[in-house]
């Protein structure tokens, strides 16, 4: 994700609504001369799922799950859009720019811009009633780096080799997973996790990377619902002291 996409925002409050603002830790919050700033500081978290023990769960009723088509990207950005509307920093955006930071994002994930994409093991969801998209997963390849340390990168310096799916030369990494509010709490998103875990192991794969940012709280409780594991912060000053001894 792109930290162009958070903004610094300006409300007018007074002190008293300031202090009942409820607080996202995504931002830092100040009252200057009668006006409420709030400055991006998003902090990212890497976390690891074991593949080879994920248990998947029972399907839910009416989940209709395929694999990812071409013809899918047009309609993806829309759901994406809709999924992340109050989720820093989709969720500061108004809803043009929204889905148009949808559309870069997707398209940056399609063209391998976040890796590899590791197209046997993208999904999508399907509404049953009328057989919309509702939700996606799409996985990416990202280096095997150490995602703890704070000098490893995440993205491929130049270009990654041309086989490097085929050589598993990499770690495969939740890049997106979304589903539309209508459909979220049904057991959807964790559907499509489990589809896209059963064709990572067929390909090799025996973990499965992500990232969250700090203050999603619903974001981080899916994760931990699923078995995935949290690594130490790459800042964390007790980080640090461990790799200096």
């Amino acid at each position: 994700m792109s930290l162009e996409l958070y903004r610094t925002l300006k409300l007018s409050l007074p002190p008293d609504d300031f202090r009942r603002l409820p607080r996202n830790s995504a931002y830092h919050y100040e009252l200057i001369a009668g006006e409420v700033w709030l400055t991006p500081r998003p902090r990212f978290y890497h976390a690891l799922l074991d593949l080879d023990t994920f248990v998947a769960p029972a399907a839910s009723e009416g989940v209709l799950l395929r694999p990812l088509r071409p013809e899918d990207w047009d309609a993806l950005p829309q759901v994406f859009a809709a999924a992340f509307r109050t989720i820093p920093p989709f969720g500061s955006l108004d809803p043009d720019t929204r889905l148009d930071a949808a559309k870069k994002c997707l398209a940056q994930t399609h063209s391998g811009g976040d890796g590899p994409l590791l197209e046997r093991a993208c999904f999508v969801a399907l509404e049953p009633a009328r057989g919309q998209l509702c939700g996606a997963v799409l996985p990416t390849l990202i280096p095997l780096v150490d995602l703890s340390d704070s000098d490893s990168s995440a993205r491929w310096e130049g270009l990654p080799p041309p086989d490097c799916v085929e050589r598993r030369l990499g770690r495969p990494h939740l890049t997106w997973v979304f589903v539309e509010p209508t459909e979220a709490g049904e057991g959807v998103g964790t559907a499509l996790l489990a589809a896209a875990v059963r064709q990572l192991l067929t390909m090799g794969f025996h973990d499965l990377a992500t990232t969250f940012v700090a203050g999603n709280d619903q974001s981080m409780l899916w994760h931990w619902r699923n078995g995935f594991r949290l690594l130490a912060h790459p800042g964390s000053r007790r980080e640090r002291k461990r790799r200096w001894k």
